[in-house]
């Protein structure tokens, strides 16, 4: 009997404000320069700015170089994403956009959470009560069993008996992204940090939504895709763009150790849409890895991926 595995991919984006047209195209690299970047620069001298590179990977050798003879010395560097974070002043933000290896530079802006509507707009109310869904699964109940799914968000309690850390929640990590030391450092994570969701929780909220058992209610808020594999990435209350992208980074580099096939990102501002915004970036990356990798696997057993259901097919 083949058993059919659905599980929502929460992927709640409201792309940060910056647009095309409130950004600056610098010099003959064609270098996107947000213009909160120089209204911050403007107003108190330095900024926390993200540098996004051109290429796939993360800085190279001659990229760190190039930000260290500048005179940088408080920045962070990503693991798996061409991305670096630091605090630069005016001349430096203008000699980054001078050089042709530099893509974009956006200001680390402070994000906002959502929590209004949110199994509304993912389809999460619908799945949980389409009886479509149940007869195409044989008629077993919606599940994510086995499928790895990233919270990033404030972090996660671990402690709550709908998601425990050791059982649902089987990795909990602490990002910092902080630029407030010295020297050009790679992104620092700690990790099986039982309780990430010290301030605001609404991580361990999302959590809840995505995957929580329903122990504490006697199943009735069950999330979504029962069974699913928790991974938080925590940033704290006050989460800022370049936490976001740590995120990321962490879900495309330990992809396969945890098989993560979603990463929820319920947090965000209104705006148009901007291309080359470092956050929109790295969620086509990481959808664009996510969908490469099992679609490799696709071609070795029937497995079918879609952007907000993934569906797969068991033996």
């Amino acid at each position: 009997m083949k058993k059919l595995i659905i599980i929502l991919a929460i992927i709640l984006l409201a792309f940060p404000t910056s647009s095309i047209s409130q950004a600056t195209e610098l010099g003959t690299t064609n270098t996107i320069v947000d213009n909160k970047v120089w209204s911050s620069l403007n107003e108190i001298g330095t900024a926390e700015v993200i540098i996004t590179f051109k290429g796939d990977q993360k800085p190279t050798d001659s990229q760190v170089k190039f930000v260290e003879g500048l005179g940088i010395n408080s920045a962070v560097t990503m693991h798996s994403l061409p991305i670096m974070g630091a605090t630069a002043t005016k001349q430096q933000v203008e000699d980054l956009a001078g050089n042709d290896e530099v893509r974009s530079i956006y200001l680390n802006e402070k994000l906002t959470y959502f929590n209004a509507d949110a199994t509304t707009i993912t389809g999460v109310d619908k799945a949980r009560t389409d009886e479509g869904f149940r007869k195409q699964n044989d008629g077993f109940p919606v599940s994510g069993n086995g499928v790895g799914v990233v919270i990033n968000d404030s972090g996660v309690d671990g402690t709550h008996k709908d998601h425990e850390f050791g059982r649902n929640l089987v990795q909990n990590v602490l990002g910092t992204t902080n630029l407030q030391g010295t020297g050009i450092v790679p992104v620092s994570y700690t990790e099986n940090v039982i309780n990430t969701d010290t301030n605001s929780g609404h991580g361990t909220h999302v959590a809840g939504t995505v995957s929580g058992t329903g122990a504490l209610s006697g199943g009735k808020y069950e999330g979504a895709a029962p069974g699913a594999d928790l991974i938080g990435y925590g940033s704290g209350g006050a989460l800022f763009i370049l936490d976001g992208i740590g995120g990321f980074d962490y879900a495309i580099t330990h992809q396969r150790e945890y098989n993560i096939r979603v990463i929820t990102n319920s947090w965000g501002s209104s705006g148009d849409f901007d291309p080359n915004h470092p956050i929109n970036l790295e969620a086509k990356k990481h959808l664009t890895e996510v969908s490469s990798y099992y679609l490799q696997q696709a071609m070795q057993g029937p497995l079918k991926i879609h952007i907000i259901l993934m569906l797969k097919h068991l033996g």
